[in-house]
């Protein structure tokens, strides 16, 4: 089909527009779950109207996605019909909700990718920049937040930081996680300003008070400066930016003590000893020595609990019917009373959509990741650019914190994030490949 430049640009310029807007969504949904109870809030309407917008566009411009989607379809009408029957407590309202925070995920990748497939190099980079812009105004909100001390905590009980005026620390520390390393490309590459983004985004992953943010920081600032410090040797010029990221490094390491982070860290690491000396002292009863305890230790404080809602988890589906083993269990599996998710989200996903939801749901991205190494293989070390593996470096982390941490591919307001990475990495290498046939 012939490309169409003026009708491609305008859904262009709907994306920047619609991806500078996430903070200010993330913002309404948070005011108006605190202080007014409602559920079906202004960014969510947005951002289902956005999903239906990316969803046709993408149908429109690929037979393989229009394929993709029609077979999903039809997954989710057998999926839902097997839970009706086979579920102990079956609610339409809160299945579908789960499904539509699921499937935003592949339709922005699929879409992303279509999009960037049809769009110039230099306009396709504004998607790149419109993430610092965002990122930007998320940080502006985290200190502001904190400055006035009207920020909300990130936690109910006990540990320390805050999340601004935003709702959810996970999803809030995922998405600028992922964030960090594209505002740290922009200070490197595009402008000198960029680098008071960098801080705001560093103050904002230490206020949150999670281990994420936290490794997000030593990651980012590790990779980047290894970076700079290959494209000085090879260039023999740029030596101003290793001593930027080398005392922003020295900085975050000796302000580490000292923040909630490392707080909440002890705090943890005090409760579980705390809850498994009852339970070593059972044990040297019956088998002499402790040692698997520092494991125990060090899974939880990783983990933060979430492997005792797996292992219920794994029980529910090793009872389930064959049915839902096949098709998944839904929403927090064959619970009794109240569903809980494991927040780990390729485990959520396998449990949820059972073994033929998991290898339908997880095709586009297995296809977007072997594509991107394929490229990046085929013309190392070109391809090895400061550029691309920052942008790697964000895609990766996204991936990471959906494994250990959730809230990345059951979020829509971060799952965005993750999927216009992925999908701009596998375009971008493609046309730097072509570009040297």
């Amino acid at each position: 089909m012939k490309i169409n430049p003026s009708k491609t640009s305008i859904v262009m310029t709907i994306t920047l527009i619609y991806i500078v807007l996430q903070p200010i969504l993330d913002l309404l949904t948070s005011l108006s779950l605190r202080l007014r109870g409602q559920d079906f809030t202004t960014g969510l309407l947005i951002r289902l109207t956005f999903l239906v917008f990316m969803g046709l566009y993408a149908m429109f411009y690929s037979k393989g996605v229009r394929n993709y989607f029609l077979l999903m379809a039809g997954f989710f009408i057998i999926h839902l019909l097997i839970n009706q029957h086979m579920k102990p407590i079956f609610s339409v309202s809160v299945e579908v909700k789960y499904i539509v925070k699921l499937v935003y995920f592949n339709v922005a990748l699929l879409f992303s990718f279509v999009l960037f497939s049809r769009e110039g190099g230099i306009r396709r980079h504004k998607a790149i920049d419109v993430i610092v812009i965002a990122m930007t105004l998320m940080g502006v909100i985290m200190i502001v937040s904190g400055l006035t001390c009207t920020a909300f905590n990130s936690y109910s009980w006990g540990k320390e930081g805050h999340v601004g005026w935003f709702y959810a620390g996970n999803e809030i520390g995922a998405i600028m996680a992922m964030g960090f390393p594209i505002v740290v490309l922009a200070a490197l590459q595009k402008t000198n300003w960029a680098w008071i983004s960098v801080l705001l985004v560093i103050y904002s992953l230490f206020a949150l008070g999670t281990k994420v943010g936290f490794g997000a920081i030593v990651i980012v600032l590790l990779l980047a400066l290894l970076m700079s410090l290959f494209g000085l040797v090879k260039n023999r010029s740029g030596w101003i930016r290793p001593i930027m990221l080398m005392a922003l490094f020295a900085g975050a390491s000796c302000y580490f003590p000292f923040s909630s982070i490392a707080r909440n860290m002890n705090m943890h690491l005090n409760l579980v000893e705390a809850n498994q000396s009852q339970a070593v002292e059972e044990a040297k009863s019956e088998t002499p020595g402790n040692t698997g305890t520092a494991v125990v230790q060090m899974e939880n404080l990783v983990l933060s609990g979430r492997e005792h809602f797996l292992s219920v988890q794994k029980q529910y589906f090793s009872e389930a019917p064959i049915t839902q083993k096949l098709f998944g269990m839904g929403y927090g599996g064959n619970y009794p009373q109240q569903p809980k998710l494991i927040e780990m989200d390729f485990y959520d996903v396998f449990y949820s959509l059972g073994i033929f939801g998991f290898i339908l749901y997880f095709i586009p991205l297995a296809w977007i990741l072997v594509q991107t190494v394929r490229y990046a293989l085929r013309y190392l070390p070109e391809s090895f650019t400061i550029g691309n593996v920052l942008i790697a470096a964000g895609a990766v982390l996204g991936l990471g914190i959906a494994f250990t941490a959730g809230h990345v591919l059951t979020a829509p307001g971060v799952s965005i994030y993750l999927a216009l990475l992925l999908a701009f990495l596998m375009t971008n290498l493609k046309e730097q490949t072509e570009d040297r046939r």
